[in-house]
């Protein structure tokens, strides 16, 4: 079995649990989670062109094969929190990290 390989993290990354707002260590843990959380929306017109291209040609295949548009959702930009232990193991919801400071 392989060991993992580890990326180190920087002192000038450190920042206060997302949750709390106190450091990292703060309940006597020596780790903490660093979650990266990233959001699709639907692009409702390209989804329906393309389903109407599917229908228009009889099959899934074809319509694909043929459709000028193949994304079906646009990727928002990821957002980065540090969680410390003890917040990890609360019934957090991660989404909370979308949302604007």
């Amino acid at each position: 079995m392989k060991a993992p390989v580890t990326k180190p993290l920087d002192r000038s990354e450190l920042e206060k649990c997302f949750f709390c707002e106190k450091g990292m260590m703060h309940g006597g843990d020596i780790h903490f989670y660093e979650v990266t959380v990233g959001q699709c929306i639907v692009d409702l017109p390209a989804v329906q062109q393309q389903a109407g291209m599917d229908m228009l040609m009889g099959h899934p295949a074809l319509g694909m094969a043929l459709s000028p548009v193949t994304r079906v959702a646009h990727r928002m930009p990821t957002k980065r929190a540090l969680i410390c232990a003890g917040c990890a193991l609360e019934p957090q919801v991660i989404p909370l990290v979308l949302e604007d400071e």
